[in-house]
């Protein structure tokens, strides 16, 4: 990779699942990752982690202006940050487990858009990428429909936010990932009935994919580079026809066993 190809990268919520391995995976393509948790600090496989709270207006600033102040600049802004309570259905999932999701995934993308979006349109350049989920597509999605929710209003944030970007030299897009078998997709999975255990991993084995499968096909597509408003989906209906038709079936669970 020539240093015109190396790009800046910051990935919110590297310290664990997706985040972490798309932090390496473009650590070790070459270029400069920040990866950023609340609580992790210190550098890893040539990832920079640094401490933030994304729902802190105060914290995420601070880690625009050391990025920047380090790396001269972020090519890469990917909003990965958030967290998934599911196993149960919306009415039935605590008011304060609610909040904290529509805080964590919502709210605080809303401010890390903000701070990224001024601090790009000032140097000049720059994309945010909004990390999609369950629900991006309007869909509701049984026992996951709190989490959904917040999915649902991050596209349409995306797109808003893509519009506003027209004529600015800064861009905004999303990536839906799937399922992705993270530490948070394996903690709820434990929380489901033992009735409803198999027909749920029927599901998984026929959706889900390892961080490391999916890290590279964003790598993939942020260095092929698209057009602003752009949101990229991983879990095509053709894959999951495909998926269907594998002999044996596909049976991604058991490489967690």
């Amino acid at each position: 990779m020539t240093n015109d190809e190396r790009r800046v990268a910051v990935v919110t919520g590297a310290g664990q699942g997706l985040g972490r391995a798309l932090a390496h995976e473009l650590a070790a393509a070459g270029h400069t990752v920040y990866g950023c948790s609340p609580r992790a600090e210190g550098d890893a496989g040539g990832l920079r982690m640094i401490a933030c709270d994304i729902t802190d207006e105060a914290q995420v600033q601070a880690l625009w202006d050391r990025v920047t102040s380090d790396a001269g600049r972020v090519d890469w802004w990917i909003n990965n940050a958030g967290l998934a309570l599911t196993g149960r259905p919306l009415a039935q999932m605590e008011g304060s487990a609610f909040a904290r999701m529509v805080k964590v995934n919502l709210l605080g993308t809303m401010t890390a858009c903000r701070v990224a979006i001024a601090g790009m349109a000032a140097q000049g350049s720059g994309a945010v990428w909004n990390m999609l989920g369950a629900g991006w597509d309007g869909q509701p999605v049984p026992g996951m429909n709190g989490y959904a929710t917040t999915k649902a209003a991050l596209t349409f944030l995306t797109r808003a936010l893509a519009m506003e970007a027209e004529g600015q030299p800064y861009q905004v897009g999303g990536l839906s990932p799937g399922l992705v078998m993270t530490e948070g997709f394996f903690r709820e999975h434990a929380r489901v009935p033992q009735a409803e255990r198999a027909a749920r991993e029927a599901v998984v084995n026929l959706i889900g994919d390892h961080p490391e499968t999916l890290a590279q096909w964003i790598r993939e597509a942020l260095e092929a580079g698209h057009p602003n408003g752009a949101i990229l989906s991983w879990l095509t209906p053709e894959k999951i026809a495909a998926r269907q038709a594998e002999q044996p079936p596909r049976d991604i669970l058991s490489a967690y066993r």
